[in-house]
């Protein structure tokens, strides 16, 4: 049996809470990869007015809008679920998977330093990992 670090048993953690961050992951990734993509849309030199004109007329920014909703209602039931200081880490696997999938689709290129920052970014989600959801005490 794993202990956390309060000494305490660790409790197993809800089917409904890894669904919610596995959202929470996903979402960000292709909201931040749509987002690229639609700010890569907009006009050169580009005035407050062509933005928002350019915003009307691109779908990709109505699509974002959508996901932004969406990110911000599972983050809401994750919440409810997880104290933050757990959910928070564990959703910076998204900056993992945006930096893959940027390097992927966006052919954006992961140097040395990117590289070395998700493998700190990995250590310190399975770290996080390794405690329960709730501290002692959370209401929830």
């Amino acid at each position: 049996m794993n202990q956390v670090a309060s000494g305490g048993s660790r409790q197993p953690i809800p089917p409904g809470l890894i669904a919610g961050l596995i959202a929470a992951i996903v979402l960000d990734t292709v909201l931040q990869v749509l987002w690229k993509q639609s700010a890569l849309s907009l006009p050169a030199g580009f005035t407050p007015m062509a933005i928002v004109a350019a915003i009307w007329h691109q779908p990709l920014f109505l699509v974002v809008g959508v996901l932004f909703a969406a990110q911000m209602i599972n983050w809401l039931r994750v919440l409810d679920a997880a104290d933050v200081s757990y959910a928070l880490p564990i959703t910076a696997l998204s900056y993992v998977s945006v930096a893959l999938v940027s390097s992927a689709f966006l052919h954006e290129h992961l140097t040395p330093g990117r590289v070395a920052g998700i493998a700190l970014i990995l250590g310190g989600v399975v770290l996080v990992s390794r405690t329960d959801p709730h501290t002692a005490g959370d209401p929830a």
